[in-house]
């Protein structure tokens, strides 16, 4: 599950820097309110740390309290204006439905108190949203992130449930819950190398409907031996450029990397040079790092700091914490060297990471990042002209002007 169409922390307006400790005033939770599944996705990265398996299933009652007791004071002892909750897991919506509403209301309580507007969104593979999961995710105005590979001849290759049958057919029906009472999902995929980009994206925008999205490479570090992804995104950047792009269709992940080549910050934890200061609150109360962290294996995310014994902000003092958010701003050396610096960032944390040289590698997908980034510059290039901002021209033999034009001014939901 992603972050992707409910609003990415790096994007979020009111992330400042809190000079004392030289640390971000965080502005952004990652609530799990659930540590389990009901699906079993060929590709997941939670479960490849034990530890997981050690957690409460659900937020626990307590855990709550003292959640919504520590968010008033941090609110209170920053000033802060605004604040994001992005509820995921495991599946989150395993959390009882009649909690989640006595939820929202003490959070509710809290905007109210304090005059912080709380964003709230939930990040899902909608199996489980019926009638009343949706009516109630409306009447709180919660955000939706839906997970979806594509048709159900790629989806159900690798979101299976748990008897090892296919997904899809579930989430359409939750997706079309959703649609009934007036919620439009975001959607994140996540791409097969093996599979043609183009089934993927006709079958998202021309039958689903949908114009904003992503399309992620699977979660992987060095010790997993991906397959390349540099034809896929490839073909996946030439076929929304030469048929979609002009038709205002958005993917996130070329977004950010066009942001990146133009100089714009890409705003984006896959791909572009940015801090990772995600705050990540378990089930237990326990705080921790970036979820997808996970997948360096047992314990590797695992922290002493919790909601009832200490502050929001003293998540930034545990050394795992501390660790993450510094690794993502040191790069290896072949990253310093290269010239996609910027625009790359080093790829996304959890997929620079090695047994032997921890997380001071380049991205275990670098090679193919530098082709995907050498052919999507080669493209546009000629097309960009110097003014004010920098815009994409009309494509050269066309005669059409690509209406998403500068991918600055449509930042990643």
């Amino acid at each position: 599950m992603s972050l992707t169409e409910i609003g990415h922390p790096n994007q979020y307006p009111g992330m400042r820097g809190n000079e004392e400790a030289d640390r971000p005033v965080f502005q952004f939770l990652l609530v799990k309110l659930a540590s389990r599944c009901n699906i079993n996705c060929t590709y997941c990265y939670w479960f490849r740390d034990a530890e997981v398996y050690k957690k409460p299933a659900v937020f626990t009652k307590d855990a709550e309290d003292a959640f919504c007791k520590r968010l008033e004071e941090h609110i209170n002892e920053y000033g802060l204006e605004e604040f994001l909750i992005i509820y995921h897991g495991g599946e989150p919506l395993l959390f009882p439905k009649h909690r989640f509403i006595t939820l929202q209301k003490k959070l509710d309580a809290i905007e109210e108190r304090t005059g912080c507007m709380l964003s709230r969104g939930v990040s899902t593979n909608a199996m489980l949203i019926d009638e009343e999961w949706a009516k109630i995710l409306k009447d709180h105005d919660i955000s939706v992130s839906v997970s979806i590979d594509g048709p159900a001849e790629i989806h159900d290759k690798y979101r299976l449930d748990m008897k090892g049958k296919g997904t899809h057919a579930q989430t359409l029906a939750g997706v079309e819950n959703l649609r009934r009472v007036g919620i439009e999902p975001g959607f994140i995929s996540v791409c097969n190398p093996d599979t043609d980009p183009e089934v993927l994206l006709r079958y998202v925008v021309d039958e689903l409907g949908v114009k904003n999205f992503d399309i992620l490479p699977p979660d992987a570090t060095h010790e997993d031996n991906p397959p390349p992804i540099h034809d896929y995104c490839i073909k996946l950047f030439d076929v929304w450029y030469d048929d979609y792009a002009k038709k205002d269709v958005r993917i996130s992940t070329l977004d950010a990397m066009i942001q990146g080549l133009i100089g714009e910050p890409s705003g984006a934890d896959t791909i572009g040079l940015g801090p990772i200061e995600t705050v990540t609150l378990m089930t237990d109360g326990t705080m921790e790092p970036l979820d997808v962290l996970r997948i360096i294996g047992d314990g590797s995310t695992k922290t002493d700091i919790n909601v009832f014994d200490q502050p929001i902000q003293d998540v930034q003092n545990d050394l795992r914490w501390r660790t993450a958010s510094e690794a993502s701003m040191e790069l290896c050396d072949t990253c310093k060297a290269c010239e996609y610096f910027d625009c790359c960032g080093g790829g996304h944390l959890a997929q620079r990471w090695s047994n032997e040289k921890q997380y001071d590698n380049p991205s275990v997908y670098c090679e193919s990042w530098k082709k995907i980034f050498d052919h999507i510059w080669k493209r546009l290039s000629p097309t960009l002209v110097l003014g004010q901002r920098v815009e994409i021209a009309e494509e050269p033999g066309n005669g059409n002007e690509h209406s998403g034009g500068n991918p600055a001014e449509h930042p990643s939901a």
